[in-house]
């Protein structure tokens, strides 16, 4: 046998293109180069870098106690503390003096003290104190302690690692102002790599086998396969998909998902929403995808409760659990064998590609039903390109007067639509209104700050057009 007949036809690009036959495992084996730009986040990455523009929450509140708490974030190994004041400090990890870790740290009245030799940070990294040191030293003057900016928002603490010059004010949100409403701080980490968590959440059909035809947890309705509509926002600020279903012969259901760059998601309800008509319910959760590193991912968020926000159970969110179903490591409660049989998000974006490695997008098949994932990962590249300036934060010099409210779309909506006869003609119809429904809610959204008279006037918004199409099928309530 020639030598070069030994050599597999994978060798250089993985095989893929060459590997349209049965039984073609041996021409796939060798899979092509993991993806690097979009995925990796250490400090100096591109995707890290731009990650670095935004305050991100770390953790939940009431993880930090009297003694300071190690946690990592893009790459990074921190400690995060409060102090006796009440004031939150994050820190890399060892002591500008001799490199003691600072977890051994002692919360002061302010600040940290290390304990190898007692020294003393202010929150900022300013050194207050040197107490081995002659009082005539002016060695505290001269060094910082390296520190990031925190802050507690409802009950996550957040954080700003990014050029000091060019730091945003920390996020408001627009549900932070709807009457009545609270929030419920939850943290879900993942053992897998950020995008594919985040990307979760522009892919609505696996809601419909994941979450219902495989292991029921979301509900009859969310088995039916949905018309979907992809979009962008603001020049590619954030994805938007709008998934319009017949439910029955009178009902349509229009769900519309926003998600915002780098990592919020905006995620209407996962219960049934009753009988129609309801004209308009906001997101019932607020969730962020923060990288821990290239491997691993924690998402963070908010539970929005009270009224307006029906469903769930906000005692049971929290650090490691949440009461949206599928979101957690199961394996204290259910055998490797009972997880298989029931596999929840968990599950799939843990494992895929291995889990714990960069994703191999060079590998992927997508199809028309990706769209929302090609549409990311195209809007991702923009930005890091340079083509997308609204899809960075104002430093807050540029914002006097403060941040105002991002803005997010996100809804449900059921009303009575009579079916058409035609089923391609009612799938098509669908999707016209799932479109000037949306529509409708953006304009509202974007006409005023009040919102709970935006509440009311998306509501009235939505009527008229289940109104309109009503009369344009000529149907009678």
């Amino acid at each position: 046998m020639a030598p070069d007949e030994t050599k597999p036809t994978n060798s250089k690009s993985g095989g893929r293109k060459d590997a349209v036959q049965p039984y073609s495992g041996y021409l796939q084996r060798t899979p092509p180069a993991p993806e690097h730009h979009l995925t990796e986040v250490g400090p100096g990455t591109p995707m890290g870098e731009y990650f670095r523009r935004f305050w991100h929450p770390i953790c939940l509140s009431e993880e930090i106690g009297d003694v300071p708490k190690n946690i990592r974030i893009l790459g990074e190994d921190l400690v995060v503390f409060r102090d006796k004041s009440g004031s939150v400090g994050l820190f890399q990890p060892f002591c500008c003096h001799r490199g003691a870790h600072l977890e051994n740290g002692i919360v002061s009245e302010r600040g940290l003290r290390c304990c190898y030799h007692g020294w003393l940070f202010d929150v900022d990294g300013t050194v207050l104190e040197t107490p081995g040191e002659p009082p005539s030293s002016t060695l505290k003057d001269k060094v910082f302690q390296g520190a990031y900016p925190a802050t507690e928002i409802k009950g996550l603490v957040h954080a700003y690692m990014g050029p000091p010059e060019l730091k945003p004010h920390p996020p408001h949100y627009d549900l932070f102002d709807v009457p009545g409403a609270a929030f419920a701080p939850f943290s879900t980490p993942f053992p897998n790599n950020w995008l594919q968590s985040h990307e979760n959440n522009v892919d609505p059909v696996h809601t419909v086998f994941l979450h219902q035809r495989i292991t029921e947890q979301f509900g009859e309705p969310w088995a039916v396969l949905p018309h979907i509509v992809w979009d962008v926002t603001n020049n590619g600020d954030g994805l938007t998909h709008l998934d319009g279903r017949r439910l029955d012969p009178e009902t349509v259901w229009i769900r519309f998902v926003h998600t915002l760059v780098p990592g919020c998601s905006f995620i209407p309800s996962t219960w049934e929403l009753g009988a129609a008509p309801l004209y308009y319910q906001r997101a019932l959760y607020m969730r962020f995808t923060v990288p821990t590193d290239d491997e691993n991912t924690n998402v963070l968020g908010w539970r929005v409760h009270g009224p307006g926000f029906p469903g769930g159970d906000a005692a049971l969110m929290g650090p490691g659990r949440t009461d949206m179903e599928g979101q957690v490591d199961r394996s204290d409660t259910l055998s490797h064998e009972e997880m298989q049989r029931t596999p929840d998000d968990f599950q799939a974006q843990g494992t895929l590609w291995g889990g714990q490695t960069l994703p191999f997008h060079g590998a992927e098949h997508l199809g028309s039903s990706d769209r929302g994932v090609t549409l990311m990962r195209k809007t991702f590249r923009n930005i890091l390109d340079g083509k997308v300036p609204e899809a960075f934060p104002k430093p807050a010099t540029e914002e006097p007067d403060g941040a105002r409210p991002r803005l997010n779309y996100s809804f449900d909506a059921l009303v009575n639509v009579k079916a058409l006869a035609d089923e391609k003609a009612d799938f098509d119809m669908i999707g016209a209104l799932g479109r000037d429904m949306a529509d409708a809610a953006m304009e509202v959204a974007q006409s005023t700050d009040d919102q709970g008279l935006r509440d009311q006037n998306t509501k009235a918004a939505i009527k008229a057009v289940e109104a309109a199409y009503q009369a344009k099928h000529q149907v009678l309530r």
